[in-house]
C-alpha cells in the first residue's frame, strides 16, 4: 500500500526564542515587536511514503513538505529544521536529500538500490510552471539548502535566503529520508528561524529569532508516521526517480 494523501504532522505558530531575545537586547539591532510576529507559522506534512527493497537494503522512503509562513510584510531569512528519530530504538537514517542545493532550478530526487538519495535536473526541461506544479516528482528550492545526518538518528536541514536577492526562503521545502525500517516511526522535530522585516528603502532591517515549541521553553514537537510493509502498483516512481 502506498500512502499518497498528505498527512499533517505539525501545524504550529512560531514564538520568540527567549535566549536569542537576551542576546538581541545587548545589541543595537532593532527587534520585530511581538504583535508583528502574528501569523508566522510552520506546516510540516508527510507528502509521500513507500516501502522499498533494493539489492542489499530494505526499508522505506519518506518525503516531507515543510512550509515556512512569515507574518504579513516580513520574510524568513534563515531557518533550521532538525528531526530526531526516537522509535524504534537504534533506528538510523540511511540517507537524506537534499544534501546541498544552491540554485532555484527544478530538480527531482533520485534513489538507488542501496537506499542512497540524490538530486538531479530533469533530462528534458519542463515547459511551464503548470507542468512543474502538476507533478509530484519535481520541486524548486527557492533558497540555499544544506542537509546532514546520514548514519545518525538526527536529520538536519539549514535554509538560507539568497544573499543577493534577500527575498526569503520561499514557501515549500521537500525533504526526503530513507530509513531501514517499516511500521510506526516516531520522532521529535525542532525548528528555529529568523524573521526579517526591511525598513525604509531596505535599510535598518528589524529581525527576531523564533522557534517552534508548545512553549518557548519546550522546543520539541513529537511526530509519528507509518511506513507500510507492502508496496503498491503506483510505487516510488510517482514522487522520485529510481536509478
Amino acid at each position: 500500500m502506498t500512502m499518497i494523501d498528505d498527512l499533517v504532522l505539525l501545524d504550529a505558530p512560531f514564538v520568540p526564542d527567549p535566549d536569542a531575545d537576551e542576546e538581541l537586547n545587548a545589541t543595537t539591532v532593532t527587534a520585530i515587536a511581538d504583535e508583528d510576529l502574528r501569523g508566522s507559522r510552520l506546516l510540516l506534512v508527510r507528502r509521500a511514503v513507500e516501502p522499498f527493497k533494493g539489492a542489499d537494503w530494505a526499508g522505506g522512503v519518506v518525503q516531507l513538505a515543510c512550509t515556512f509562513q512569515p507574518a504579513l510584510g516580513a520574510r524568513f531569512s534563515s531557518a533550521q529544521l532538525r528531526l530526531r528519530l526516537t522509535s524504534p530504538a537504534g533506528l538510523l537514517i540511511q540517507d537524506l536529500a537534499p544534501a546541498r542545493l544552491t540554485d532555484p532550478h527544478p530538480v527531482e530526487v533520485t534513489l538507488n538500490s542501496k537506499g542512497q538519495l540524490g538530486i538531479a535536473s530533469p533530462v528534458v526541461p519542463l515547459q511551464s510552471s503548470l507542468e512543474l506544479r502538476s507533478s509530484r516528482k519535481y520541486s524548486t528550492y527557492h533558497c540555499l539548502v544544506q542537509g546532514s545526518g546520514e548514519g545518525t538518528a538526527l536529520a538536519r536541514w539549514d535554509f538560507r535566503e539568497n544573499p543577493d536577492r534577500r527575498d526569503g526562503l520561499g514557501q515549500e521545502q521537500l525533504l526526503t529520508l530513507t530509513l531501514p525500517a517499516t511500521g510506526l516511526i516516531s520522532a521529535e522535530v525542532m525548528v528555529t528561524a529568523r524573521l526579517a522585516w526591511a525598513g525604509l528603502q531596505g535599510v535598518n532591517e528589524a529581525i527576531r529569532d523564533l522557534l517552534i515549541g508548545p512553549t518557548p521553553f519546550q522546543r520539541k514537537y513529537p511526530i509519528s508516521f507509518e511506513i507500510p510493509q507492502q508496496p503498491s502498483p503506483e510505487g516510488l516512481a510517482r514522487f522520485l526517480k529510481l536509478i
